[in-house]
């Protein structure tokens, strides 16, 4: 299908699109494969091989987490932290993989094969599972490449994919590729950006369920900074980074424009927000996002995990400080996130379209 909004937002955890996010997608329809084909019950044995850039920045990226956890069945989309807590801590105690949810097999980070200084002729970032019976025989195979924001494709089916990409775009009413294109639509039909992205949309879904999974995007976004503001220490990884979000959120709220005690209203997204601390606000929001998915939280790839901060800051400044926000209902601020997030989407196809969103 051609590239839409929720192609470009989706939900995944963190650190990283083309590293976590894909390989674990990859992982799980893998999984799906292995259910559907009646294989399963068959599998005795499995190896996993990372290439390339998978290999060699794997360990820091959660790729091989994020892979066991698609290998069970879960995406990236669906899971939720606890159980990705959970889930990574029970096989690192048992060593024990549940193969598509269903198979017990053993097997962990330390048997994945890793080989950085070989780089598959599609993509750097290249991955290929294989199961075996009880006898060593392959009983199935495949290999995937992450391209970047959590887009996987497939090795063998790279141009039937963008032959099918290229369909769908000629039964988009108003398909664009470049600027231009884009307002030209604008300036032949009167739509804004967002209008032309919504009619594009409503081809594949109704106008209602594109309103609701958007708000849904903005409240996992919303839910992600709740999160981050929370969690103090460190970061995960060598470097011990400190997190930085909780104690700036502590300072801010004392600059609260009723003057309130910092004490009295913990939530971040409670307002009233003095304007003068506009900035520091929206940089607030965006820092929390990113730490968060620097220690493999749950975000909103926008369109990729190392941006997910920039469209929930900027969204929250759309929300709270732009102009005539003040009285705005809650329908009206609804109306603002599905405009916004339309928006956002049409300029990410373009930089999908002309050049890349990965890294």
């Amino acid at each position: 299908m051609a590239v839409g909004v929720f192609d470009l937002f989706s939900i995944g955890i963190g650190p990283s699109s083309s590293h976590t996010v894909g390989p674990m997608r990859a992982a799980a329809v893998f999984a799906e494969e292995l259910r559907a084909s009646g294989v399963l019950a068959g599998v005795a044995g499995l190896r996993v091989d990372l290439y390339g850039s998978l290999a060699a920045t794997g360990h820091g990226h959660g790729t091989m987490t994020a892979i066991l956890l698609g290998l069970e069945g879960f995406h990236p989309e669906l899971i939720l932290p606890v159980e990705v807590e959970e889930r990574l801590a029970a096989i690192a105690e048992t060593g024990t993989l549940n193969l598509a949810g269903a198979v017990p097999l053993p097997y962990g980070v330390a048997d994945m094969v890793l080989r950085p200084l070989t780089v598959l002729p599609r993509h750097t970032n290249g991955m290929t599972f294989t199961v075996t019976d009880a006898a060593g025989a392959v009983v199935h195979a495949a290999t995937f490449f992450s391209v970047g924001g959590g887009f996987i494709v497939r090795e063998g089916e790279e141009d039937a994919a963008q032959q099918e990409l290229e369909e769908s775009k000629k039964e988009l009413p108003l398909p664009f590729r470049t600027a231009a294109e884009l307002l030209e639509h604008c300036a032949v039909t009167g739509l804004g950006i967002a209008d032309v992205m919504l009619v594009n949309e409503k081809t594949s879904r109704t106008e209602e369920e594109i309103r609701a999974g958007l708000l849904h995007i903005w409240s996992v976004m919303e839910a992600c900074v709740a999160a981050s503001l929370t969690r103090e220490g460190v970061l995960p990884g060598g470097l011990k980074v400190r997190r930085r979000a909780p104690d700036w959120f502590e300072r801010l709220k004392k600059e609260t424009a009723d003057g309130r005690d910092a004490d009295q209203d913990a939530a971040w997204d409670a307002g009233p927000y003095d304007p003068r601390y506009w900035q520091e606000w929206v940089n607030l929001v965006a820092l929390a996002v990113n730490e968060e998915n620097a220690s493999g939280g749950r975000v909103v790839t926008a369109p990729t995990n190392g941006a997910a901060g920039i469209i929930p800051a900027v969204l929250f400044y759309a929300l709270h400080f732009a102009p005539g926000m003040d009285n705005a209902t809650a329908a009206d601020r609804d109306d603002v996130v599905v405009k916004f997030l339309l928006a956002a989407a049409a300029v990410g196809v373009l930089y999908k379209e002309q050049a890349s969103i990965s890294g």
